[in-house]
């Protein structure tokens, strides 16, 4: 019987692949109509599925208002082993208790309605283990003397002790000696100083002038309380008293509240400041400071509870809220009821979802500047609930493999991949990233996490120990944690992919920016939610750590006009456009990056775009046409990038391929080629393809753009909004299928190789020849050859006896053949999604 089950589990899956479309021998585009909705439509785990770990998190579809119960058994008739529950006020059950290996079945109903269809899992020798202690044991570990939140008391004499030498501490005393001094806002400077165009306008910004006070008085009262627990003068407690007398008096659902922010950093400053100066505030003050706090944290709780956990990102409240009210939480435990059911809300959806915008490779789906926005509430939050519990909360492999990430996409020293929003925010890693990366390199023991965070301190021309925002989690938890020993030679592979978010990255230099020519290249099983743009197989390239072919545009604020038009819409990105329309703003609009092979000289990756054009999630049902997208990256090294597209309507279309950068394009339309420039270096960029294209070059945006909301720089001056140029291939006639090649040449010295074409359609480029079908009438092939080294590529087909499908490459190293091959992998989201009920 467990054969046949198995056998179906795979025949359900393959089925899944087999009847998609194939323009690639022995590759099947997914036919599943969605991998991450908006909103949870189906329970987990379940379709015979392995569990994530053991003990599993079980959830289903949500609603408002109500609640519900749950049932577990080891058989489908619930007689045997069973677990029930009742009364829980949303929708998840973390049962806390290893489950025995083999299925699971299990329902879930909403107050007295029926049971829910039953799902089915397994467990197997290989789940990880992974068992906690309920919420109820772990608010009873909550110890009852304060400090608790910040340090613990009975820690504080140690602490004082061992950072006595920190320069952690000076500067924590030093800011906190500034803000004895510095003018406590008034509920007046939480509106806005000046006025937009509209009432959308006016909103943002009103929004944005609570957020930065809000901001402000967390800041100050976080850093007064720090500067009084490691000195213990009542200087800080009089200052910080007087800030918190001035901020209770808000109306906790005026303009403190306009911005989730900015309330939530109110709230939690003074969260801190009772716990922290619990003993001097009197019984009434400490009555109003609850009362204030438990406003603010009972409307994060109500609209968070039903909602937050059946969301694929609900980005605000993991990347800082989450934490912040987990700190309120601790922090009025004992105080007021309610700060027990903050509290277990966040640690079972903790336990569930955690790291919400990851899954195992390191990689996370909003980009790396999002990223940012979440390091510190992911290592904090993990460390209070292993504090608590004695269980370890950073098992998954993300936490281990993600600095790997980071080196990958935005090394020391250059700009990043540039993917999702603020992608264009920094032109290297900032010290942020350096007090992250310090804090991986000591807790894993990881030394290429220790050499990215001393390479950007270097950068910087700054210590780690400038990083604020890791500096107290330095101070009383890892300065006494002994750093890994450095590298001795950096010898990560020179290309990677990360396949469960669906990024990947070729280099020729990934440790010295200077001279390092990086490809990356996106195509995400996310679709395009939240901080993600419509940009599945785009790519963007860097020479000389510096921006070459980016994504273009602005965000002036979420939902303005250009954003939504051009910034975040395919024509702002290195992508196609099908009848000059992008791909959908929808869960549904999805990629993925099945196929890598990385060798010395050769890199290969395939992104699959075939579903991106399309949109089946929240009630819609967008179809642009597009039957099938697949597009090719080869580098060759050094200083070559080809680029081939093979694409295919289910009707007669218009193409266009879409090319940008930040300050100028020359076209010659006779000799196909394209010409720009960056600080570094120069390209020229030859544009082939199976029907004939005109080449168009603009300066001006089509939605025009405007610093309405007068973001500023990083040296905080207003940023101008600048024109950027874009190119366009498009074709002359409409047709059901195309096929672009692009070869790039990059380099520092403006010199350019003449591309020579036989009459059998071979480019030859120095020592390579490059081969590209064009003929939309065969199979697509590409294939690539050095007659010097005699390396070797194709993307199918033979090479060195070896025949099939997939692609290969062959390369000479010290008088040895080195030989790969491919093989395709479809992430595990991927074959899930094809598991669930009326999902095609």
């Amino acid at each position: 019987m467990k054969k046949l089950f198995y056998f179906f589990l795979y025949f359900f899956v393959f089925n899944a692949f087999s009847d998609g479309y194939s323009q690639v021998p022995n590759y099947k585009t997914p036919d599943v109509a969605v991998i991450y909705p908006k909103i949870r439509i189906w329970a987990t785990p379940s379709g015979g599925q392995e569990a994530a770990f053991n003990s599993p998190s079980l959830q289903w579809t949500s609603e408002k208002k109500t609640k519900y119960s749950v049932r577990l058994s080891t058989s489908a008739d619930f007689t045997r082993d069973l677990i029930e529950k009742t009364e829980l006020n949303y929708g998840i059950y973390n049962p806390h208790k290893t489950l025995s290996q083999g299925n699971w079945y299990w329902q879930y109903k909403v107050k007295d309605g029926e049971w829910s269809p039953t799902y089915n899992f397994r467990i197997t020798e290989n789940t990880p283990l992974f068992e906690t202690i309920n919420s109820k044991e772990i608010i009873a570990n909550i110890p009852q003397s304060r400090p608790r939140v910040l340090i613990n008391k009975k820690d504080i004499d140690l602490l004082r002790v061992k950072s006595k030498n920190y320069a952690e501490v000076t500067q924590i005393i030093a800011e906190a000696d500034e803000y004895l001094h510095t003018t406590i806002p008034t509920e007046v400077d939480l509106n806005p100083k000046f006025e937009g165009k509209n009432d959308f306008e006016n909103k943002k910004i009103a929004l944005l002038a609570s957020k930065k006070v809000g901001n402000k008085v967390y800041m100050v009262l976080h850093t007064l309380c720090q500067a009084y627990i490691l000195t213990g003068d009542e200087k800080y407690f009089k200052t910080a008293k007087a800030w918190v007398a001035e901020a209770v008096t808000w109306d906790p659902m005026g303009a403190s509240h306009n911005s989730d922010f900015g309330d939530a950093g109110t709230m939690t400053g003074f969260a801190l400041a009772l716990d922290t100066f619990s003993d001097k505030f009197s019984k009434v003050e400490k009555e109003v400071i609850v009362k204030n706090v438990s406003v603010r944290a009972n409307g994060f709780y109500k609209k968070w509870v039903n909602s937050v956990e059946h969301r694929s990102s609900s980005m605000h409240v993991w990347q800082h809220i989450m934490h912040r009210m987990l700190y309120a939480s601790i922090a009025l435990v004992g105080e007021t009821p309610d700060a027990e059911k903050w509290l277990s809300y966040i640690y079972d959806i903790w336990i569930a979802q955690n790291p919400k915008m990851g899954e195992e490779d390191g990689a996370w789906f909003n980009g790396y500047a999002y990223f940012r926005m979440n390091t510190l509430t992911l290592y904090e939050a993990s460390r209070i609930f292993k504090d608590l519990s004695g269980k370890e909360f950073m098992t998954n492999q993300w936490f281990k493999n993600n600095p790997k990430w980071l080196i990958y996409a935005f090394p020391p020293n250059s700009v990043p991949d540039g993917f999702c929003n603020d992608g264009d925010k920094h032109q290297k890693p900032t010290i942020g990233y350096a007090g992250y990366a310090d804090a991986a390199a000591r807790i894993f023991n990881d030394p290429y996490a220790a050499w990215y965070a001393n390479e950007i301190a270097k950068s910087n021309e700054i210590s780690i120990a400038d990083d604020e925002e890791f500096r107290w989690y330095r101070v009383t938890q890892t300065n006494d944690l002994p750093p890994p020993a450095p590298i001795s030679k950096f010898d990560l592979p020179q290309a990677a992919v990360f396949t469960d978010i669906g990024v990947g990255y070729m280099h020729t230099n990934l440790q010295n920016a200077e001279s390092n020519l990086m490809l990356s290249l996106r195509s995400s099983p996310f679709g395009s939610l939240a901080h993600t743009h419509a940009d599945q197989n785009s790519f963007n390239i860097a020479f000389g750590g510096k921006r070459l072919f980016y994504n273009s545009g602005y965000r002036p604020a979420m939902g303005d006009p250009h954003f939504l038009g051009w910034y975040k819409h395919t024509q702002g990105h290195n992508a196609i456009l099908i009848d000059g329309q992008g791909q959908p703003f929808n869960a549904g609009a999805y990629g993925l990056i099945p196929r890598f092979i990385h060798g010395e000289q050769i890199s290969y990756a395939m992104g699959d775009a075939s579903n991106a054009y399309s949109g089946k999630d929240l009630g819609e049902n967008i179809d642009l046409g597009m039957k099938a997208y697949m597009r090719h990256y080869l580098m060759l090294r050094s200083g070559i990038i080809v680029i081939y597209d093979d694409l295919e309507a289910d009707h007669p279309a218009d193409w266009n391929w879409l090319l940008h950068n930040d300050t100028g394009l020359q076209i010659n339309e006779k000799t196909k080629t394209i010409y720009a420039n960056n600080e570094a270096g120069a390209a020229a960029v030859t544009l082939h393809s199976s029907s004939a294209i005109n080449f168009n070059v603009t300066s001006e945006f089509s939605i025009p753009v405007d610093n309405w909301t007068k973001k500023e720089d990083e040296e905080g001056e207003p940023m101008e909004f600048t024109d950027q140029w874009h190119f366009k291939g498009s074709t002359k006639a409409k047709t059901n299928k195309m096929r672009y090649l692009a070869i790039f040449q990059i380099n520092e010295k403006n010199e350019f190789k003449e591309i020579k074409i036989n009459t059998k359609g071979s480019y030859f480029i120095g020592d390579w020849e490059v081969v590209a079908e064009l003929d939309v009438n065969k199979a697509a092939k590409l294939t690539a050859y050095n007659k010097k080294s005699k390396a070797s590529f194709v993307s199918s087909g033979a090479l060195n006896k070896n025949d099939g499908p997939n692609a290969k490459i062959l390369e000479y190293s010290n008088g040895k053949m080195l030989y790969k091959e491919s093989v395709d992998v479809i992430p595990k989201s991927i074959q899930k999604a094809a598991l669930m009920p009326d999902n095609k």
